[in-house]
């Protein structure tokens, strides 16, 4: 399998997790994993090297450069890595597979033109390939996105490019249905005949292992510590904004002084930060904001040293709330606060771990849900309330099972 995927550790991306986790498993399941990734000395975000244990040594990663971002009169035209790196991708990928060594090809979207790939290569070499959705290409704008900006015109090339990636797919993979639906949708006559498959980004054990001995959690000493570790964007805005004043509330009727709310990786330009939220809204006693991303495996370390983790979502029913996995494995207790049609409340009922569960729903007030949250948080902390996930159901979504999954469609296609 040639796998089409940019960044790779040592980059520090979330979206790097799921294709690495799938390629990590297919020499154990009789396939070879090629990856072709972007020289990690053209990343624009800040490399984390220990990232690199995180793929097993049998993935063979071959790299090529990609140009600097254009800029005209000192400002950046674009920076998306795969028109950056265009040209040598695909030489090099056409090389390869002019080898007659591989099988399938398989992108993983995000970057959205990778998909566009694909076609030529399948053309040219005869090789069918895949396409697998992280996030959903074509999607709503969020009310401060609207308008004539740079999230308009991505939005509108994305409608025009997305039926065109998807002509010559003979797989279509993504996180959850619901992303994969907006595509049956829009193109049912074009995609009549592909298959579709769906699997979680699941979780391999053997990540959450890995010792940082020389890393120390950033802490305050002498407090309980509940952390949130993950993206701020736009769909999640407003239930960032609800869980802090849902926050605010429970601390001015219980005084949380013994805690303090970690929020890690949550710097966003676009947004109102979250540490600015929680001054205007007088909590910052218990509650601060580390808003650069650390890498995978600090957050391991500190999620295993935490009294307890966050899983804050979307206002979007399809939010996958992929981070749940390695929250239940990793720390003692979880709190969820997320669209009450999301897979992710499905994944915490059947583990038994939605004690601490907050749904949201769009018919719902903001005093019910405010409620609910303090209620919740004040109950949550409370060291005296149990908390047990049974850890058995999440088997299903291990990395194995879902390279096992993903392999048995991809062969059926080879074998037609």
């Amino acid at each position: 399998m040639l796998i089409i995927q940019p960044h790779w550790p040592p980059s520090n991306l979330v979206g790097v997790h799921r294709v690495r986790l799938i390629a990590n498993e297919l020499h154990g399941l009789g396939w070879n994993a090629t990856v072709l990734a972007v020289h990690e000395d053209d990343y624009e975000e800040e490399l984390v090297p220990e990232t690199t244990q995180l793929v097993t040594p049998e993935v063979e990663v071959i790299k090529v450069r990609a140009r600097p971002a254009p800029k005209v009169f000192g400002r950046r035209l674009y920076g998306d890595i795969a028109l950056r790196a265009w040209r040598p991708l695909m030489s090099r990928a056409s090389e390869l597979l002019q080898t007659g060594n591989f099988d399938f090809v398989w992108v993983s979207l995000p970057p959205w033109y990778l998909a566009l790939m694909g076609g030529p290569l399948f053309k040219k070499h005869g090789v069918p390939f895949g396409v697998d959705y992280r996030d959903p290409w074509v999607y709503n704008l969020a009310p401060e996105e609207k308008g004539i900006n740079r999230a308009m015109f991505t939005l509108l090339a994305a409608r025009i490019l997305e039926p065109i990636a998807l002509r010559k797919s003979a797989l279509i993979t993504g996180v959850s249905d619901g992303y994969i639906q907006g595509v049956r949708d829009r193109y049912p006559k074009l995609l009549r005949d592909t298959p579709i498959q769906t699997f979680q980004m699941g979780f391999a054990r053997r990540d959450h292992e890995i010792p940082l001995p020389e890393y120390t959690v950033p802490f305050t000493p002498n407090k309980r510590t509940y952390v949130y570790a993950g993206a701020h964007w736009a769909m999640g805005a407003p239930l960032f904004r609800l869980f802090l004043k849902g926050l605010a509330k429970a601390h001015k009727n219980h005084v949380l002084g013994g805690c303090e709310f970690l929020f890690i990786g949550t710097g966003n330009p676009a947004l109102p930060s979250i540490q600015d939220q929680i001054e205007e809204l007088d909590i910052a006693d218990v509650a601060r904001e580390i808003p650069q991303r650390l890498s995978y495996l600090a957050v391991q370390k500190i999620l295993r040293e935490s009294n307890g983790t966050l899983v804050i979502g979307s206002t979007d029913a399809h939010y996958s709330a992929s981070k749940i996995f390695q929250c239940l494995i990793t720390s003692p207790r979880l709190m969820g606060f997320f669209h009450e049609d999301s897979v992710g409340r499905t994944v915490l009922h059947n583990c038994t771990a939605d004690s601490y569960y907050v749904p949201f729903h769009s018919n719902r007030t903001e005093e019910e849900i405010l409620a609910e949250l303090s209620d919740t948080l004040t109950a949550f902390i409370n060291p005296e309330n149990d908390w047990n996930a049974n850890q058995e159901p999440l088997e299903s979504y291990t990395a194995r099972n879902n390279a096992l999954a993903f392999l048995g469609e991809v062969e059926t296609i080879i074998q037609s």
